[in-house]
């Protein structure tokens, strides 16, 4: 069974049966928009018609932007080259294709420019603008970059290259002295500042055209592949974009986007967010993590199938390579692990031998197999870089950040941070951020949360229940594919799939049959069996297979059903607790009772130091520990046994739905008969 916490999301019945009614919408769309904060019918009637052109701000509300369309006028008039400088992510690619696009329409005298990943790094740099402004370039145009970089654009202009900056990071008090069009400049007045770096360019095509709707038919499918790579949330003008985007790449998809797509395996269903997500920005980013990043812009550009599928070939084969590395620093970790969970709240790691390039998804993947706050580090010579993630509810930016004066240099927000510093100083710097850590995060947080937007009944296993959802679409950060909860499921079958890595459960349910994957989990981690009842924690949703609609009910977190007998146990266990009712025999405990709980605990709980916390449902233990012990706990004995051992000081523990236990090891015998209870919660055998 998995450990997270589950939260299942509330809403007013009074209110979702307003809308539901106002609406003509489905309970579980009702539900879904309260949980969005939609509730009054202006803003649902404006979210579920979201039309194109009403919802596509003028693009002359953002700052500066009159001033930079002249100056790009001036120079296509004068026949001036002008660079675009990108970025080497899918946001920066995507924009850096886009802006160009529309230039080469117009002028030949054009140049891009991508700072390599590995060599420069991100934004602008002193070298780059030397060799740009040599090359004959007056004009340079920032995408997705730059907002920033004052001293940077100082020297630009000090070698005679004017420059605008299109960006959307988050702004300084002081600004660049030049045109900076980003919604999130401090002086804004654009009523939407969540676009992403291609969608700040997409506006300022907009405006040089003068016509916002032929600049969406030109360029809107390249502009949403950039929005959902970025994370943007899909609301307000990124919804329209990212819906009729991805509808105008299903009518005409560029070359390069079509290739990959047919060799990642995805065209066999439309094109969603998660396919773009999952399957083209993975292997576009590639390029620029491992290799050269204009490969991408390549793709994008070239018009020739033929040209395009060898260059989608490549960005494959440059995925494959980034996950080999990828992967190699997972490994290398579990190996340092030898199988044991992190003994700190931060995990900090360095090595010699790891790229550069990679160390970022990998601390990804550490942070959400772990739970934990992951920093990854690169030694190369004298020098080393860093990248970091962080679960929700530690700020790693604050916390790094009171680290810095060990290192170079660091920037990030609070869930991402990269960072540089002197390979001398690394000792330092990991005793400090974890000695940081140990004082500052939470053993709460270190425990994952699924939240589920509501509970469902069988009838959610249905296409009419995902037909309902898709009026909500396009879906992704802002407005989440919807996670349910579905309880008293009967496993009929667990069945591993994928050489075992994988189970797929058969479940049953008045009488109707039901079929789920859990991926990247083998039916032995469950510890349940066939015939009991367990809570599921889901998404259902339709794929297509060979041109047929399938149900797909993928599982992220199971646990046990509270049985029928828990209730009486539990009232025995609160009478016992007000006012000392004498407790049935089947609910006293014994030495049995308390020795096999606390293996199981010490056993099962996260260790950090002489302590481990451990977050379970009681039916969960209750029944795990009846199947690796062979007792007969039951809920009321369960709670004596805590109560026990948290007199005795061997651990804590608070219960809402769920316990949440930490466990102080150690090596002494505990006499149980100092308890006060002792005599009258324990049984005549005593063990």
């Amino acid at each position: 069974m998995t450990d997270e916490k589950w939260i299942i999301r509330q809403q007013d019945p009074e209110t979702v049966a307003r809308i539901c009614a106002e609406h003509n919408l489905p309970e579980p769309v009702a539900k879904l928009l309260c949980n969005r904060g939609l509730t009054d019918t202006e803003s649902i009637r404006k979210f579920l018609q979201n039309d194109l052109k009403s919802n596509l701000h003028d693009p002359f509300l953002l700052e500066d932007m009159d001033r930079a369309v002249a100056r790009v006028k001036e120079a296509l008039e004068r026949g001036e080259k002008i660079t675009v400088y990108g970025d080497y992510d899918v946001d920066g690619i995507t924009s850096t294709v886009i802006l160009y696009q529309y230039l080469s329409r117009r002028t030949e005298a054009l140049d891009y420019y991508i700072p390599s990943r590995l060599e420069e790094g991100y934004g602008l740099n002193p070298a780059a603008l030397d060799n740009i402004r040599a090359s004959g370039t007056s004009l340079l145009i920032t995408v997705d970059t730059g907002t920033t970089a004052i001293h940077e654009i100082a020297h630009a202009k000090a070698l005679g290259l004017d420059v605008i900056v299109t960006d959307h990071h988050e702004c300084m008090d002081e600004l660049p002295d030049c045109p900076v069009i980003n919604p999130k400049r401090k002086d804004s007045q654009y009523p939407f500042p969540d676009l992403a770096g291609v969608g700040v360019v997409f506006k300022f095509i907009s405006a040089c055209m003068g016509d916002s709707m032929e600049a969406f038919r030109l360029y809107g499918g390249i502009t949403a592949i950039g929005t959902i790579a970025d994370i943007m949330p899909i609301l307000d003008e990124n919804r329209s974009i990212v819906r009729y985007g991805l509808a105008q790449l299903e009518k005409n998809c560029p070359p390069g986007i079509e290739a990959l797509l047919q060799l990642s395996g995805a065209k066999d269903g439309t094109i969603d967010t998660n396919v773009i997500a999952y399957q083209i920005a993975p292997r576009m980013n590639a390029a620029g993590r491992i290799r050269d990043c204009r490969v991408s812009v390549d793709l994008l550009l070239e018009q020739d199938p033929h040209r395009a599928e060898e260059l989608a070939r490549e960005l494959c084969d440059c995925n494959v390579e980034r996950k080999e590395k990828e992967q190699q620093v997972v490994r290398d970790i579990d190996l340092i692990l030898a199988g044991q969970e992190p003994t700190e709240k931060i995990m900090v790691y360095a090595a010699e031998n790891w790229h550069n390039g990679v160390i970022g998804i990998a601390a990804s993947r550490l942070t959400e197999r772990y739970s934990r706050p992951c920093i990854l580090i690169c030694f190369d010579g004298d020098s080393a870089k860093g990248s970091a993630r962080s679960v929700h509810g530690v700020n790693l930016f604050e916390l790094v950040g009171k680290s810095s004066r060990y290192l170079e240099n660091f920037g990030g927000h609070e869930m991402a941070v990269g960072l540089t510093l002197k390979r001398e100083n690394y000792p330092l710097f990991l005793k400090d951020v974890t000695e940081q850590a140990g004082r500052e995060i939470p053993d709460e947080a270190l425990i994952p949360t699924c939240e589920a937007e509501f509970e469902v009944d069988e009838k959610a296993f249905s296409p009419d229940f995902v037909h309902a959802l898709s009026v909500l679409e396009p879906f992704g950060n802002g407005n989440p594919y919807p996670s349910v909860v579905a309880k008293g499921l009967r496993i009929r079958a667990l069945t591993g799939v994928g050489g075992g890595k994988h189970t797929r459960l058969t479940l049953e349910k008045n009488g109707h049959d039901y079929t789920a994957m859990w991926f990247g989990h083998a039916p032995e981690e469950l510890d349940c069996s066939e015939g009991d009842f367990i809570d599921i924690f889901c998404t259902i949703t339709e794929k297509k297979f060979h041109q047929r609609p399938i149900l797909n009910v993928t599982v992220r977190s199971i646990r046990f059903t509270e049985s029928e007998e828990t209730p009486r146990y539990r009232t025995h266990y609160l009478a016992y607790r007000k006012d000392e009712t004498p407790l049935p025999e089947d609910c006293k405990i014994n030495r049995s009772d308390m020795v096999s709980l606390y293996r199981y605990l010490t056993a099962t709980a996260l260790r950090n130091g002489n302590k481990s916390t451990l977050l379970r449902r009681p039916e969960t233990i209750i029944r795990t520990v009846r199947n690796r012990y062979a007792t007969d706990l039951n809920y009321c004995k369960l709670m004596l046994c805590l109560d026990t051992m948290q007199e005795l000081g061997l651990i804590q523990y608070s219960e809402a739905k769920t316990l949440f236990v930490t466990v102080y090891h150690t090596d002494e015998k505990v006499d149980l008969c100092k308890a006060h209870d002792w005599d009258k919660i324990s049984s005549a055998d005593k063990g």
